[in-house]
């Protein structure tokens, strides 16, 4: 994991309604650049509405958005991923006609000329340990499998920043665990943020948590102080103890 320490992405008093309610509200928010957090929350917390802030999906009715000092407030999301931000949704975007690696490719020719797409694609699959999947179409995978697949595809474009949102869901206990192992990995050369709601696999890969609750950020610390915290169990948790 990187030892830099400089904010690679911030937000000041970041605010976005939607016909009058606030979906987020003056969301102060800094991501130091090696980081691996956790955002959790209850459903219309926010969580979402902040990560697609942050990628230029939606747009801001007020407030700034720094990307490694850059102000990207209300640029496209094709020009803020260009700047180094990738992020794979909680649905699986893939194409399903495809085969893995042809799928892993078209979004390596997104930042490489084609033999450094190609050289890429190996990188990615020897990192994913994908090979016994290469060569099968993306449409005949298990749940877990199409989620990895778009993980690779966010890994191949080497962005220096990546959003998750739910990456476990649906996940049998095996490909959660594997998962997890896989996002710490990516971590040692990647800048990760994950939303999620399941406590098991934040545990496993958390250290800092960032809790939502009605489109502000409710508590911020690490893993152990924040699911112990009576307030987060009473308005996300719903019950007095996590195991």
């Amino acid at each position: 994991m990187s030892t830099r320490s400089e904010t690679i992405i911030e937000t000041h008093q970041l605010v976005k309604s939607f016909g009058g309610v606030q979906a987020t509200d003056k969301v102060d928010f800094a991501l130091k650049e090696g980081e691996l957090r956790c955002v959790i929350g209850p459903n219309g917390a926010g969580k979402s509405t902040f990560f697609k802030l942050l990628t230029g999906q939606i747009i801001p009715t007020s407030g700034k958005i720094l990307f490694a000092g850059q102000d990207v407030t209300g640029l496209p999301s094709h020009k803020i991923a260009r700047l180094g931000v990738g992020i794979k949704n909680q649905k699986p975007d893939v194409f399903d006609g495809l085969l893995v690696r042809e799928n892993l490719w078209l979004a390596a020719q997104f930042a490489h000329d084609k033999a450094g797409a190609e050289h890429q694609v190996d990188k990615v699959i020897d990192r994913l340990q994908l090979g016994s999947l290469a060569h099968r179409l993306v449409g005949e995978l298990a749940h877990g499998q199409r989620q990895w697949v778009e993980i690779g595809m966010v890994m191949a474009r080497e962005p220096r920043l990546i959003l998750l949102d739910e990456p476990s869901a649906g996940m049998s206990q095996d490909e959660r665990v594997r998962t997890a192992d896989l996002l710490k990995e990516l971590n040692r050369t990647t800048t990760i943020v994950v939303v999620e709601h399941d406590m098991q696999f934040i545990k496993r890969i958390a250290d800092i948590v960032t809790v939502f609750h009605r489109g502000a950020i409710l508590r911020e610390a690490h893993v152990d102080v924040v699911l112990k915290d009576p307030e987060v169990r009473n308005v996300y948790l719903g019950r007095t103890e996590v195991v």
